[in-house]
């Protein structure tokens, strides 16, 4: 049986822009991959982003394969494009079975399944489980089994029928993920866009966030769940090996999580002599780093830092549940880069309460911390999270613009504002900061090499 799992191309040239070139391929995808293929399944990969893919050169692709079962994944902006694609492949073969995962589909089971009549199924949750099951049902034609799936959605004639979330998973069960299907040659490192020579591939050693950042929807859960760091290694070692990588992305949700735990990780790479055949990235929270790790990491061949900062005002962050300290931001940053790591941090405008102020505020502090790089998104509402029921309440001054999903991106969009700072405000607040970053000489070469020249020409010539 073939499955053919899609990640839709942008319909839209507007919002294609406001994805950065370096596209991560997609770890769940390569999972699902190993799972299926365990079982034999036939399985093939089109990244329509990552492949430059029109609509017409997709459907030619997917004519070409002829899948039983495609399955697509969007995040919230692209659920659109994800529908047209789902309806385009059933118009052309209506035997073909949908299913649609992802975050939005995680965020919104029943909603999307209403909204959307081109997906069959949806998958939501962890899908390494999960998948396989709903296949099995789809191949035999049993729909008496569907009621049994846990972590599914389906329709029974006009109703949409939405069964009982599956627990999360043991991630020390899953396989290594498989990358086969993928062509590894398209992606770009992240934050080292004209750096061909690295190969990067994205590696998870955990799951799950404990925190409650009222704009994060966590779609693995808050209890956090730790591979074992064998397995971890063993990992490293066959992208290595295989697929000849020369770079590494933790995509782990909070790397020093446990600093302990990544204090001996760090350890293992340099025992293995790894730290010297690869470099490699995370993304982590300020108040959960030392001087002494940050050496450790260094030494273990970490080459980037990513810290979500989010604000330079103490009360916004409050607000925002983020649970730390402005201090713990300059202090990350300095020990970072007195390390020698590479060092970026990320900021949102329009937070709960934010005023024109705060946000200036924001913007100076961010500024003189000095970092390798920074970037100022726009906060927006994704369903799942706290942000929508704050916003529809009227809570912290926000306010929904829009429940059209194309509007929801986080650099350019337009689905919320303040009561006292419109969107267009809160945009030329966002220009602002990163014109008075960039334009910097000694950070112009940043620029160009994390975001690239199309899609700065893009934004500044945007409205």
């Amino acid at each position: 049986m073939k499955i053919l799992f899609i990640i839709p191309p942008f319909l839209s040239e507007e919002k294609a822009f406001t994805h950065t070139p370096q596209v991560v391929l997609y770890l769940g995808m390569a999972y699902l991959s190993a799972f299926l293929k365990h079982e034999k399944y036939e399985v093939h990969i089109i990244d329509a982003i990552a492949e430059g893919l029109s609509k017409q050169a997709l459907l030619k692709k997917v004519a070409e394969i002829k899948p039983a079962v495609v399955g697509l994944t969007s995040p919230t902006q692209q659920i659109y494009d994800a529908a047209v694609v789902a309806k385009e492949i059933k118009d052309m073969f209506p035997e073909i079975k949908t299913i649609i995962g992802g975050y939005h589909a995680s965020a919104l089971p029943e909603q999307t399944l209403k909204e959307f009549n081109s997906f069959d199924y949806l998958l939501y949750g962890e899908g390494e489980l999960t998948l396989p099951e709903l296949l099995a049902a789809i191949t035999t034609d049993k729909d008496d089994i569907l009621k049994n799936i846990k972590g599914i959605v389906y329709r029974d004639g006009n109703r949409i029928i939405v069964n009982p979330p599956r627990p999360y998973i043991d991630i020390n069960v899953l396989p290594m993920p498989d990358f086969d299907g993928f062509n590894l040659n398209l992606y770009k490192p992240f934050y080292t866009f004209f750096n061909k020579k690295l190969l990067e591939l994205p590696i998870m050693t955990s799951r799950g966030c404990p925190y409650n950042c009222v704009f994060c929807f966590r779609t693995n859960g808050k209890s956090v769940r730790y591979r074992n760091l064998q397995s971890v290694i063993d990992e490293i070692k066959r992208d290595i090996e295989i697929y000849h990588i020369s770079h590494l992305l933790f995509v782990d949700e909070t790397f020093t999580l446990s600093m302990k735990r990544a204090d001996a990780l760090c350890d293992e790479l340099i025992r293995t002599g790894i730290n010297k055949q690869i470099t490699w990235g995370c993304e982590t929270r300020a108040d959960l780093v030392d001087e002494a790790l940050l050496k450790k990491m260094k030494q273990a061949g970490c080459r980037f830092i990513s810290y979500g900062a989010d604000s330079g005002d103490q009360e916004i962050l409050n607000y925002a549940e983020k649970s730390m300290k402005v201090h713990d931001i300059k202090n990350a940053v300095q020990w970072t880069k007195q390390a020698g790591i590479d060092v970026y941090t990320n900021y949102v405008i329009g937070l709960p309460y934010d005023t024109v102020d705060t946000i200036n505020k924001t913007i100076d502090f961010a500024i003189g911390l000095d970092p390798t790089g920074l970037s100022f998104t726009i906060l927006t509402p994704f369903p799942g999270t706290e942000v929508v029921v704050m916003a529809e309440n009227g809570v912290g001054g926000l306010k929904i613009l829009s429940y059209d999903w194309r509007d929801y991106g986080k650099q350019l969009g337009s689905a919320l504002e303040l009561e006292k700072i419109s969107r267009k405000q809160l945009e030329k607040l966002q220009r602002k900061a990163y014109l008075k970053f960039y334009t910097n000489p000694r950070k112009i070469a940043t620029m160009f090499k994390t975001v690239g020249l199309r899609a700065i020409i893009s934004y500044l010539s945007y409205r």
